[in-house]
C-alpha cells in the first residue's frame, strides 16, 4: 500500500523492484496517505494508536466538488497526460474521478470523511494455510474501505490544503513566514477555466471536442504549474489503491506489472511442517521472476517512464 516509504537501495534490482520503488517512493508525494505528514501533535507527527477506530464510509456518495462542464476538461486533460492506445490509460482508471473525489471530500469534527485508508487487509489477497503456506479460498474483508478519523492538526492541514489558509479559522499561524496558501479547490477552478479560455482563444471551442493535438497544444500553452499539479494527481489516481476513487479495475497496478497489496498472502508464507518459509512459484523472492525476460525496457515501462519524466520536467505533448 502506498501509505509505506521506501529507503534507498543499491543492491542490484530488477526492472519491476524500479517501477515500484518510483511509484512508492517518487511520484506519490500528494496521495492522502502522505499529505499529512508533518501535522502531528506533539513531535511533528501525529501517531495514529496501534488499534485505530476506523468509520464506515459514508452510505451516499461523495457530492462533487467540480461542474459539469470542468469534470469534461478535467477528464479530457488526464486523458492527454495518460493517453490511451494500445493499452488503458487514465479515462479507463478514472483518474478524473479520483481527484474530483479528493477535492469533493471536507471533513469536519463530526464527519472525517474518506481520507485516510484503513487496513491492515484488503480483500484482493486470500489468507494463506498455515499449515502449507499455500493460498486458501478465504479473503478478508475490505478494511481499506474502513477510514480512520483525523487528528485535530491533520484535520486542520486537509481543510487548508483544499480551502486555502484564508477559509479556515486558525490557519493564519505561519502566513508571516510561507505567506497565504491557496487551496486546491481554488487552484482547480480557476486552472480549468484558464484551459478551457485558452482552448476557446487558441481554436474556438471546448477544450474536451479538440483533436487530441489541438488539446496538447493548448496544454502545452497553458499555465505549466498547473498542468503539474493535474499530472501529479494523474498518476496518484492511477496507481492509489481503488479504495480512492480511481484504479478503477487495478488498471495502473497492471499497466507498470505490480502487484498491488499482497497481504495477507504476501510471497513467503511459514509453512509450520517443514519449519521453513514457502516461496510461491509465481512470486519468488530468492530467484528471478518467472516473467522476467531481461530483454530491455518494455512499451508500457517506457510509456510509465515518460511519465515520470514529465513530473520532472513539465508537459510534453507524448
Amino acid at each position: 500500500m502506498y501509505h509505506d516509504r521506501v529507503s534507498p537501495v543499491t543492491a542490484p534490482v530488477t526492472r519491476r523492484q524500479v517501477l515500484r520503488w518510483t511509484l512508492v517512493g517518487g511520484v506519490v508525494v500528494m496521495l492522502p496517505g502522505t499529505e499529512l505528514l508533518g501535522c502531528g501533535e506533539d513531535h511533528g507527527v501525529a501517531p495514529l494508536p496501534a488499534t485505530p477506530t476506523v468509520i464506515p464510509p459514508t452510505a451516499t456518495p461523495t457530492p462533487s466538488f467540480l461542474t459539469a462542464e470542468e469534470r469534461r476538461v478535467l477528464a479530457a486533460m488526464t486523458a492527454r497526460i495518460v493517453p490511451t492506445d494500445d493499452l488503458p490509460g487514465a479515462q479507463e482508471a478514472g483518474a478524473a474521478n479520483y481527484i474530483d473525489l479528493l477535492l469533493s471530500v471536507l471533513p469536519d469534527a463530526d464527519s472525517p470523511g474518506l481520507v485516510f485508508a484503513g487496513g491492515p487487509f484488503s480483500d484482493r489477497n486470500p489468507f494463506p494455510d498455515p499449515a502449507t503456506g499455500m493460498p486458501t479460498d478465504r479473503f478478508p474483508p475490505d478494511a481499506f474501505a474502513q477510514f480512520v478519523p483525523l487528528t485535530r492538526l491533520q484535520l486542520l492541514h486537509w481543510r487548508v490544503m483544499l480551502l486555502g489558509s484564508a477559509a479556515v479559522d486558525g490557519a493564519d499561524f505561519n502566513e508571516a513566514a510561507l505567506g497565504p496558501t491557496t487551496g486546491l479547490r481554488d487552484q482547480y477552478r480557476s486552472g480549468l477555466g484558464a484551459v478551457q479560455a485558452k482552448s476557446t482563444e487558441m481554436f474556438g471551442t471546448d477544450f474536451a471536442a479538440l483533436t487530441t493535438a489541438q488539446q496538447d497544444a493548448v496544454l502545452a500553452a497553458a499555465d505549466a504549474d498547473f498542468v503539474a499539479l493535474v499530472t501529479g494527481h494523474t498518476i496518484e489516481g492511477m496507481f492509489s489503491v481503488p479504495e480512492y476513487g480511481g484504479n478503477t479495475n487495478r488498471i495502473g497496478w497492471d499497466l507498470i506489472k505490480y502487484d498491488g497489496d499482497s497481504q495477507p498472502l504476501g510471497y513467503s508464507i511459514f509453512d509450520e511442517q517443514t519449519m521453513t518459509y514457502r516461496e510461491r512459484p509465481d512470486k519468488p523472492n530468492s530467484t528471478a521472476n518467472p516473467d522476467e525476460d531481461f530483454s530491455g525496457v518494455d512499451a508500457g515501462t517506457q510509456r510509465f517512464l515518460k511519465l515520470v519524466v514529465r513530473l520532472l520536467g513539465g508537459f510534453t505533448p507524448p
